[in-house]
């Protein structure tokens, strides 16, 4: 099993999750756990800058354009799928501090 930490996670089914993991076994999650804030070295922990996110973002993802509400529109994009357990994606580069799309952000595979 991979244990896959970012500044955030995201996922359908769980809260927020600010320095965080995912344990996932081959492209299924299998736990999103909430380490508090504090990230501590586990050995074979992979860590991700941005929000780890469910995989299906990738084909799912609309137009985004900067200035969007990020948290909104991933909330849009899970209440119209149930289908998450599957892969993972990763944001990079939008403005976390308000949680906005910028123009240098992007979402890519994670698994």
């Amino acid at each position: 099993m991979r244990k896959i930490a970012a500044n955030y996670i995201f996922l359908p089914g769980y809260p927020l999750v600010r320095n965080g993991y995912v344990v996932i076994d081959g492209q299924n999650v299998v736990d999103v756990v909430n380490t508090g804030g504090f990230i501590r070295e586990i050995p074979g922990l992979e860590f991700y800058g941005g929000m780890i996110v469910a995989g299906f973002l990738m084909s799912d993802k609309r137009d985004w354009c900067p200035g969007d509400d990020l948290l909104s529109c991933i909330v849009d994009m899970y209440d119209k799928r149930c289908d998450w357990r599957t892969g993972l994606a990763l944001v990079q580069g939008a403005d976390w501090e308000h949680f906005r799309w910028s123009e240098k952000a992007s979402v890519l595979r994670l698994v």
